[in-house]
């Protein structure tokens, strides 16, 4: 299940259509696995995304 707050969506979209960006990135961390892939394609439907960031930045000395 995914946690998309709709209202924060459609203000994402009032200021990507009023700020006309070049370029728009989804950037999430890896580690969410499948989630980060569903919210990927529920932004891509709501912003016209041109990239996807994957991030992996971890705190602990494990890794």
């Amino acid at each position: 299940r995914l946690h998309i707050d709709e209202e924060m969506m459609a203000e994402a979209a009032a200021v990507h259509q009023e700020a006309s960006p070049h370029e728009t990135f989804f950037v999430v961390d890896s580690m969410a696995g499948q989630d980060a892939v569903n919210s990927a394609r529920v932004f891509n439907e709501t912003l016209p995304l041109t990239g996807v960031v994957l991030t992996k930045a971890d705190g602990d000395a494990k890794g």
